[in-house]
């Protein structure tokens, strides 16, 4: 009975490999509106910010980036045996024992697209127009890190 239910963690493969065709799909819309931006910059088109299109391609990027650590701690965690060798040859960002070590790898990697995302939100807002809902990316951020902090302690 228990070495059914050892097959299910199998499951974890289609979970990495939906995880990398997501990472994929945010890396070619990160890249599009990088070349866009890029070609905004270059011909100067009137009305353009060019600025903000970069800031917007970060953030897909690393929403990308984001989703390449999931992939990969799920696939560590679900898929390599422990006593494996191959463990070895992982960097030492990878290196993770639980899902618990995954989380803060996580959250702080969803805490850095957060700062990217927040900054390219308060950017437009100041171009655009500011109220108070542009600080709610900030407040979360500031809530995330405080909660990080403490459950490191």
């Amino acid at each position: 009975m228990f070495q059914r239910l050892l097959k299910i963690r199998y499951l974890a493969v289609v979970i990495v490999i939906l995880a990398v065709l997501h990472a994929l799909a945010f890396l070619a819309m990160g890249t599009k509106d990088a070349f866009r931006g890029y070609k905004h910059l270059i011909f100067e088109d009137e009305g353009s910010r060019p600025g903000l299109e970069l800031l917007h391609s970060l953030d897909f990027l690393f929403v990308s980036l984001v989703l390449i650590v999931l992939a990969l701690g799920i696939a560590r965690l679900f898929l390599l045996e422990p006593g494996s060798g191959q463990i070895a040859h992982l960097p030492e960002w990878l290196r993770i024992e639980s899902i618990s070590e995954l989380k803060v790898l996580l959250w702080e990697t969803i805490l850095t697209s957060l700062l990217i995302i927040g900054l390219s939100d308060i950017t437009e807002g100041i171009l655009e127009r500011l109220d108070w809902s542009v600080l709610l990316t900030p407040a979360a951020i500031l809530i995330l890190a405080l909660s990080l902090f403490f459950m490191k302690k």
